[in-house]
């Protein structure tokens, strides 16, 4: 009996000290039911995705586990930095039941206990709410793809089973950390750790600069990429920078300026500035890491959140970019050899005309039968290749590296034909468009020599379907034919033949079905077989479901990923809350004794609040606003160029995010002002 009796003591004891810090542990529960719920309801997607006969499952099922493997680092990364504010207010209350008596492996059991309580009350709540709403999330994707759905409650055990491994997991590193900590320091060390104050931080000039200059190079990359090209490769260095910039500047930056604010007594000296100012250059350093995660963590759910919503809703006008019609036909062009016996004029095999010829006869024949008309028609000869640009030369290259260009080239006539033109070019001249560079008098082009003509100023991107990056285009338009044949075979002798019998000059022909629906279900079901000589054929019906499925699970996981991101962000909201209220309450009730009024104290924490709680949002803010247009060239790989779209969607982001920012602070608030004034 007396065994059982010390058996339950140390988990009844585990369960008083939660309730007795009920403030701090029902967040953080909260956050770690949700946090479970979220695992397990991706978990549970993918399960039912994969498990489902819809068409395109792949792609999604792919998406989701990518979302569900990056939530879970975040998952470990969250609850270990919520821990951490945990054991700093209970540190205290450890030191104390040692002086009593308790030995350190009695505070093990005790810490084991309270981790065990709180992954069991966390798994349970989490997979339970996760059980309740999966099925409606996996109807939602089904959804945001456009394919019918039907709400039926399912529980996968191997979800159930994946999410208790890895919060087993995340709780048991920090329950050893817990462990570790406590047994590292001694009860006094214990008593004092949460009164510990900081020492008044020296003003750090390096690490001043070096933020500043972090940042100064992370808002240069951003704001100077111009290419799509440029933003994949260099957008992410300059976030990590960007990410330095803002941890260095508020932990060394912020105390440069407060102590600056502090010598001048005019604005020193008065009782609101006083207790402001002195209290955050005394905390400066704790607040750092804090305030710098809130300004990143902000800066990713307003990226997640316009990014994902713009490819969402922008999605038709991306179809519509990449395929102008409703049927896209490719085929080589440099020669006639490859079309069937049938309609092949030997003795011309090397005549170019011969593959349009072929293949619009054939569509509109294939057309008539099923009671359909061609319109909107639109075909031209093009070549295409990689190429390194180095003042007017241009070289074909190997690959696609960032400063890489895409050169296209059109013949005269077809660029007269598809833009209601009247152009002239001599033999030997050339005319160009490229928005990222400029050519000069005459161009190099793999060996070859032109003399510009003239630039132009504009040019419909759609003439280039499936083109997805506009920024890193040189497009030239070349006087005939044989002009693009002859730069086919400069190429391909540059790079050699293996890599150089991929450039061949192609035909690309387009255009849109006029007629009854069944006819034109019936020429989409027959054209890719009826039609000779096409090496590819795409109607824009068919991939819709794909693109539908890919933006729309893209749009999915963004919810995600913005769940998880404001999870974090209320959370450490809310702990730095806590730990500035018990730090303050001390130096307000002494303020409050020397003579400060009640109204004054509350006016000083407010302004103190204020001023270190929306710092962070105000350059998420401006980390938003310089990282624009370099967003604006990662969405062009997406072929999504509607600039207004992606703007109205990260002005409403900063307008909702900013009231749900608001809402947090004045909830959390409340929390800070009832500790100062207890």
């Amino acid at each position: 009996m007396n065994s059982v009796h010390n058996f339950l003591f140390y988990p009844r004891l585990a369960l008083t000290n939660m309730k007795k810090n009920a403030s701090i542990y029902r967040p953080y529960l909260l956050a770690g039911g949700l946090l479970a719920g979220l695992l397990y309801v991706l978990d549970s997607v993918g399960v039912m995705v994969e498990k489902s006969q819809m068409a395109g499952k792949d792609i999604m099922q792919v998406i989701v586990e990518i979302c569900g493997n990056i939530c879970m680092l975040f998952v470990f990364l969250i609850l270990f930095y919520i821990n951490s504010f945990v054991m700093k207010r209970r540190k205290k209350e450890f030191g104390l039941f040692c002086v009593l008596g308790m030995e350190k492996k009695h505070l093990g059991f005790v810490l084991f206990w309270e981790v065990l309580i709180g992954l069991t009350a966390s798994l349970l709540s989490g997979i339970i709410i996760g059980a309740l709403f999966s099925q409606a999330m996996f109807l939602l994707l089904l959804k945001l793809v456009e394919l019918p759905g039907k709400l039926m409650f399912t529980i996968p055990f191997q979800s159930v089973g994946r999410t208790c491994l890895i919060y087993g997991t995340a709780f048991s590193i920090v329950l050893v950390y817990d462990l570790i900590s406590v047994s590292r320091a001694n009860p006094i060390q214990l008593l004092k750790s949460s009164e510990t104050g900081e020492r008044e931080p020296k003003t750090r000039w390096f690490m001043a600069a070096s933020g500043t200059a972090a940042l100064a190079a992370g808002y240069g990359i951003a704001i100077h990429t111009r290419t799509a090209s440029g933003a994949l490769h260099f957008f992410f260095p300059s976030v990590i920078l960007v990410m330095a910039g803002t941890y260095c500047l508020f932990q060394a930056g912020s105390v440069a300026i407060l102590k600056t604010l502090r010598k001048k007594k005019d604005f020193y000296y008065k009782p609101e500035n006083f207790v402001a100012v002195s209290g955050m250059i005394y905390r400066m350093k704790q607040n750092a890491a804090g305030l710098s995660g809130i300004c990143i963590l902000s800066a990713a759910v307003l990226i997640t959140l316009s990014t994902c919503a713009s490819l969402y809703v922008g999605e038709e006008d991306i179809l519509r970019n990449q395929y102008p019609r409703e049927i896209s036909l490719y085929a080589g062009a440099e020669n006639a050899e490859s079309l069937p016996s049938g309609v092949l004029d030997h003795e011309n095999a090397h005549q170019p005309q011969q593959v349009p010829e072929a293949i619009l006869s054939a569509a509109r024949s294939l057309a008539l039968e099923h009671n359909c008309e061609l319109e909107n028609m639109m075909d031209f000869y093009q070549l295409s290749f990689n190429a390194d640009y180095n003042g007017n030369r241009i070289r074909a290259v190997r690959g696609y590296d960032p400063g890489t260009l895409m050169v296209y080239v059109l013949t005269l006539s077809d660029y007269n034909r598809n833009n209601d033109g009247n152009a002239i070019l001599a033999p030997g001249e050339a005319m160009y468009y490229a928005p990222a560079v400029t050519l000069g008098d005459s161009v190099d082009l793999c060996g070859l020599g032109y003399r510009i003509a003239g630039r132009l100023e504009e040019f419909d991107i759609t003439q280039l379907p499936g083109f997805a990056t506009p920024r890193d285009l040189v497009l030239l338009i070349l006087p005939e034919f044989a002009d693009l044949q002859d730069l086919a075979r400069s190429s391909r002798g540059i790079l050699g033949e293996e890599d150089g019998n991929r450039i061949q000059v192609s035909y690309h022909c387009f255009f849109d079905l006029k007629g009854p629906a069944q006819g034109q279900a019936g020429f989409q079901a027959e054209f890719k077989d009826r039609i000779p000589g096409i090496t590819r054929g795409i109607a824009r019906d068919q991939i819709r479901t794909e693109f539908y499925q890919l933006y729309g699970s893209i749009l999915f996981v963004g919810i995600f990923f913005i769940a998880l991101f404001l999870t974090a962000t209320v959370m450490i909201i809310y702990y730095k809350q806590i730990t500035e209220g018990y730090d303050d309450r001390e130096r307000f009730q002494i303020m409050e004794k020397v003579g400060m009024s009640t109204a004054e104290v509350k006016n000083t924490i407010t302004r103190q609040v204020m001023m270190v709680f929306f710092l962070p949002l105000g350059m998420a803010v401006i980390h938003i606003i310089v990282a624009f247009p370099a967003m604006c060239s990662l969405l062009s790989i997406f072929s999504m160029y509607n600039t207004r779209l992606f703007a109205a969607f990260t002005v409403g982001s900063v307008l909702v995010f900013g009231a749900v920012y608001l809402f947090v602070y004045r909830l959390t608030a409340r929390t800070y002002f009832k500790i100062v004034q207890e």
